[in-house]
C-alpha cells in the first residue's frame, strides 16, 4: 500500500467561495501540521497540471469533497478525480468525507454510499452565518479526525 498522508479537497472552481472557507477553517490544523492539505490551488505555473493531480491523488488518504450542482456536473471531477479516490477507497482504505454545500442530485451518483460529514437537507450554502461558521468547524473536527484514522491505519499496515 502507497503512503496516503494527505487530504485532497476536491471542488468545482465555481464553488472556490467554499473551497476558501474550509482552507481558512483548517489553517491551525495546517499550521500545526496535524494535517497535510492538498488543493489545486497548489499548482504552479508551469508545472504538469495533470500530473501534479495524479501524484496528490495517489497521496490522498482521505479526500474531501465539497459537493454541489457545479461539482457533480464538472466532467473533469466526475471522470478523473472520483474514480481515482473511490478506487483508494475500495484498494487502499482511504477514507472519503463529503460535504453538501448546495442541494443537488448527489443520491444520483456513488456519494449516496457514504455518510455525508453535513446534513445534506441543510447544505452549507442555506446557513445564515453563525450557523455556517459552526458547520465549518465541525467539517474541520471530522477531517481532522480522519486524518488520525488514516494515520493510525498507515502506521499498522
Amino acid at each position: 500500500m502507497s503512503q496516503r498522508d494527505r487530504v485532497f479537497i476536491s471542488y468545482s472552481h465555481q464553488d472556490r467561495k467554499w473551497l476558501d472557507k474550509l482552507q481558512t477553517t483548517l489553517k491551525p490544523l495546517v499550521r500545526s501540521e496535524t494535517v497535510n492539505v492538498w488543493a489545486d490551488t497548489a499548482l504552479k505555473a508551469g508545472t504538469k497540471w495533470r500530473d501534479e493531480i495524479e501524484k496528490a491523488l495517489a497521496s490522498a488518504g482521505v479526500a474531501v469533497l465539497l459537493v454541489s450542482p457545479n461539482f457533480l456536473a464538472s466532467d473533469f471531477i466526475v471522470e478523473r478525480e472520483l474514480p481515482a479516490l473511490l478506487e483508494a477507497a475500495e484498494r487502499d482504505g482511504a477514507t472519503i468525507l463529503w460535504a453538501a454545500v448546495s442541494a443537488c442530485l448527489f443520491e444520483e451518483t456513488e456519494l449516496a454510499k457514504y455518510q455525508a460529514m453535513n446534513d445534506p437537507a441543510r447544505p452549507l450554502d442555506t446557513l445564515k452565518a453563525s450557523d455556517l461558521n459552526k458547520e465549518m468547524v465541525n467539517l474541520a473536527r471530522q477531517i481532522k479526525a480522519a486524518v488520525v484514522q488514516a494515520a493510525q491505519r498507515q502506521s499498522q499496515s
